[in-house]
């Protein structure tokens, strides 16, 4: 006979593990929507001990006849299926995916995955790997800008350390390869600012990592990018950026060859900043960038054929103008370049002879009284004369060259004595810096100081032969540019004043 059994409740623990499975279930829905990150993050561990406590439980339940125990094997089915879930979405399914893809070299495929983890999982554990690895995808595929986008973006959110020396690395070889790339495009300015970023952490790495191999290939880099970025600046016009930053390359690499290319590239710079500056009306200005960059020029010890620039800066500046700043950088004791600028305005403006003739010669004493030169032949007083206030001087030129004589006193005059002939000079009576030079500009030159009484007349011979006085020597200011430029101004005013 046939025993009918049963069937048993539930019992109170079943009842309130089903309560809280469902209260999690809830929980989950809502996660999804309001986090999806941790969703996915909980999901595989949650599911793993539900399965286990719902096969449990059904097994439990089942065994004793209880109504609910096909309940559990819902709930086993339910999370389950969220385990597989979890193994083919969301950021874990994500993250395998981007890795085999790395290993594979498929660097598009990777960023893909981890771009996906990033941007809709930024609260999953993996948003962090996901991060620092999709940095090194976008390098290895040549993204530098999204490279360095991930790397700032790493850095802020306190995942990647920013004094990692393979970050340091990594941003100097992007930004080096953006400015490049930019430079090739002719976008100078985004050229400039990326080559000035990559010295910037290229100094940085030699500072804080002296012993690196990139610390060493950094005393090569640096110098290049800074010319590049030199080029760029100028490229785009601005030109005292440029000027600066080759300043900076021919101070700390003078072994460099790129500072070595700099003299004619800043020189350049300052003749088109010099030039933008004229076309502005700014004439002093453009003056001051001028000389600047002559004396550049000279210290750097670049060649510069100054003569065709001092024509091409100097004719475009009113004449009034021109004369008054000449005089005040003469009277400042900056004697070659004002010499230098009498020299082009003797040639272009003989109406201002006058004018200038007491000013170079006052330059003209200035720089051989610097340089090496003779004492002057004896000045003699031969007799007493009438000529109230003033003095005459006799200078006999016995030698086969023009002679020119400069004297300063109460201002300068200047005069020119034929080869084997005399002359007669009257000036004012007084204290003289006086000076003296061949017309060929071969030595000797002379250089002393004579006070001249009222009413007297002096002598003075110039032989054919060197003087055998005692020479002083000291250190000579004046370039081989600048000899150059002074030997034209000296046969140019000889022929003005013999005419």
């Amino acid at each position: 006979m046939y025993e009918y059994r049963r069937r048993n409740n539930l019992g109170f623990g079943s009842i309130l593990l089903i309560i809280i499975f469902i209260i999690i279930i809830i929980g989950f829905l809502i996660l999804y929507f309001i986090n999806k990150g941790k969703f996915w993050d909980f999901l595989p561990a949650t599911s793993i001990v539900i399965i286990i406590l719902s096969l449990i439980f059904a097994i439990f339940n089942m065994a004793r006849r209880s109504s609910g125990g096909f309940i559990f094997i819902i709930f086993f089915l339910i999370f389950l299926g969220g385990l597989v879930l979890s193994s083919l979405f969301g950021p874990f399914a994500l993250n395998k995916n981007a890795q085999k893809a790395a290993d594979d070299a498929d660097y598009n495929a990777a960023i893909k995955n981890y771009n996906e983890i990033i941007k809709t999982y930024s609260t999953s554990k993996y948003y962090d790997e996901a991060l620092k690895n999709i940095v090194f995808d976008y390098y290895n595929t040549g993204d530098y800008e999204n490279t360095i986008k991930y790397l700032n973006l790493g850095i802020e959110k306190k995942i990647i350390n920013s004094e990692s020396l393979d970050v340091k690395r990594m941003f100097s070889d992007s930004y080096s390869k953006l400015a490049e790339k930019a430079y090739k495009n002719q976008d100078y300015n985004s050229a400039s600012l990326n080559y000035v970023m990559a010295i910037d952490i290229l100094k940085d790495i030699f500072t804080n990592f002296p012993n690196s191999d990139e610390a060493f290939i950094s005393t090569y880099k640096i110098p290049e990018y800074l010319y590049k970025a030199a080029e760029s600046y100028k490229k785009m016009g601005n030109y005292n950026q440029g000027i600066e930053i080759l300043k900076e390359l021919i101070k700390d690499y003078p072994e460099s060859d790129y500072s070595k290319q700099s003299g004619s590239l800043i020189f350049d710079s300052y003749i088109e900043e010099v030039l933008n500056l004229i076309e502005n009306l700014k004439y002093k200005e453009a003056l001051d960038e001028y000389l600047s960059a002559l004396d550049l020029a000279s210290e750097s010890g670049t060649q510069i054929q100054s003569t065709a620039y001092d024509s091409q800066i100097f004719s475009k500046i009113p004449e009034d103008t021109l004369l008054e700043y000449t005089i005040n950088i003469c009277e400042d004791g900056k004697h070659e370049r004002a010499l230098q600028i009498f020299t082009f305005m003797l040639n272009s403006y003989p109406d201002q002879t006058e004018t200038i003739n007491p000013y170079y010669a006052a330059c003209k004493i200035g720089i051989i009284s610097k340089g090496t030169y003779d004492t002057l032949p004896e000045i003699k007083e031969s007799f007493t004369i009438k000529n109230q206030g003033n003095f005459v001087l006799n200078i006999n030129n016995k030698s086969e060259k023009e002679l020119i004589l400069y004297f300063n006193g109460s201002k300068g005059s200047l005069f020119v004595i034929k080869a084997k002939s005399r002359l007669d000079i009257t000036l004012p009576m007084g204290s003289y810096d006086i000076a003296a030079e061949f017309s060929d500009n071969t030595p000797p030159v002379y250089y002393g100081q004579f006070n001249f009484e009222e009413n007297k007349k002096y002598s003075q011979v110039f032989s054919a032969e060197k003087s055998t006085t005692e020479t002083t020597k000291k250190e000579s200011k004046s370039n081989n540019s600048e000899s150059t430029t002074i030997t034209t101004a000296t046969t140019t005013t000889e022929t003005t004043l013999a005419q």
